[in-house]
C-alpha cells in the first residue's frame, strides 16, 4: 500500500479508496460552512449523490468532513443540481 507523502490524512484515504470504509461526520452548520449558492461549474466535478457535473449551472456549498473519531476534520466543498438537493439527504446515504 502506497502512501502519498505531504497530504492530508483524508486525501490518502480517498487515494486508497477506503472513503466509503471509513466512518465520517459532515458538520453543515460549524465555523466556514456556507448555505447551498447557485453557482457554474467550469470544470469537471461530481454531485452529491455521484452525478458527473460539467459546464452546468449548479448549487454549492462548504462543509467540514470528520474522519474517524473526530481526530481530524477537512472542508470539503460540495455540488448538487435542484433535483440532487430535492433528494439528497446525508442520513439515509449513509454520509
Amino acid at each position: 500500500m502506497k502512501i502519498l507523502w505531504n497530504r492530508s490524512i483524508g486525501d490518502n484515504k480517498r487515494y486508497r479508496k477506503l472513503k466509503d470504509n471509513v466512518e465520517y461526520t459532515i458538520i453543515e452548520d460549524g465555523a466556514d460552512c456556507y448555505p447551498w449558492t447557485e453557482t457554474f461549474i467550469w470544470w469537471p466535478t461530481k454531485s452529491v449523490m455521484g452525478t458527473p457535473l460539467f459546464w452546468v449551472k449548479a448549487y454549492k456549498r462548504r462543509v467540514w468532513i470528520m474522519w474517524g473519531t473526530g481526530f481530524h476534520m477537512e472542508p470539503e466543498t460540495q455540488y448538487a443540481t435542484a433535483f440532487d438537493l430535492l433528494a439528497y439527504n446525508p442520513k439515509v446515504l449513509g454520509q
